[in-house]
């Protein structure tokens, strides 16, 4: 049998095209996905309240001011939008960081606006502070570790936001190797004591402390940080974290568990930046449900 050589390079060029092509193409598909979250617990007067949750920018641009991603963010109509960390990267410079500003802008022009660091912001303080000063010059909330009321009417619900220090994402030499655990004891540390009689929502970059957030008191958490796994498998499988573990427990959508105070959710988003493969950048929209 005899090989074209050159044929054989010229298709093996064009399938390499496709699938550059496929990649690109897919990499900036923005997906959507509607939740339900639903409490015993929530008042009946936030039955139907939306949030809009958003993580892990990481500087990337959708339009020359981030119009596009804002534009479609609008026509959700959220009665609040969220942002879990994660916002522009360690590497970049201020021109980089101060890039995301017009698009936070226009988010608040949607809506009320809530914003939390992830382990990127909390790599490089000195820029995120800066940054953080502009943000509240436009009237968005950054809560380091923080509560802050929202209310309907004459009810309301809790909005924290956490704090994490860099131990719990990346040794000190740069490493991941026995990275210490979040626990209970160090989220009631940052953020005092849990209202339990209210409904509690908590923002926190990192998802992998679920049950700590639970046991603590979170009846809704929102977390970004693991982009999805960074690759999806079949079955919805998540394949990396940012600390180089393979299949990281929590990684995209809903997850639940139990404690003796009650039912706890958990949702994760993938995140709208850094690379990936079958994994869409994603935009979540979150209603609160009276559970009866």
């Amino acid at each position: 049998m005899t090989i074209n050589k050159k044929a054989g390079a010229g298709a093996a060029a064009a399938a390499a095209g496709l699938c550059g092509a496929y990649l690109i193409k897919h990499k900036n598909d923005l997906h959507f996905y509607h939740y339900e979250i639903p409490s015993v617990r929530l008042p009946e007067e936030f039955d139907g309240f939306k949030i809009l949750h958003l993580s892990d920018l990481h500087s990337k641009n959708y339009g020359e001011e981030g119009e596009i991603l804002a534009s479609a963010c609008a026509d959700f109509e959220p009665d609040i939008i969220v942002f879990t960390g994660d916002l522009y990267s360690r590497s970049s410079n201020l021109f980089s960081i101060k890039r995301a500003l017009p698009l936070m802008k226009a988010l608040r022009r949607t809506a009320p606006v809530y914003y939390v660091w992830g382990n990127h912001e909390t790599d490089i303080p000195e820029k995120a502070r800066y940054m953080d000063s502009l943000l509240v010059q436009e009237g968005i909330k950054v809560l380091h570790s923080q509560k802050t009321e929202i209310y309907v009417g004459c009810a309301h619900i809790n909005l924290y936001g956490l704090d994490i220090d860099m131990r719990y994402y990346r040794n000190a030499d740069g490493g991941y190797s026995q990275l210490p655990a979040v626990n209970e004891k160090y989220v009631r540390y940052q953020l005092g004591e849990c209202d339990r009689k209210d409904y509690n929502i908590l923002l926190a970059h990192n998802p992998m402390p679920f049950m700590q957030y639970a046991e603590w008191g979170a009846d809704l958490t929102l977390s970004g940080h693991c982009h999805g796994g960074i690759i999806r498998l079949p079955g919805e499988i998540g394949l990396f974290s940012p600390e180089r573990t393979l299949f990281p427990k929590y990684t995209k959508g809903l997850y639940r568990c139990r404690t003796e105070y009650g039912d706890h959710i958990m949702e994760v988003s993938a995140g709208l930046g850094k690379f990936r493969l079958n994994n869409p950048e994603m935009v979540s929209l979150c209603i609160l449900r009276k559970k009866a």
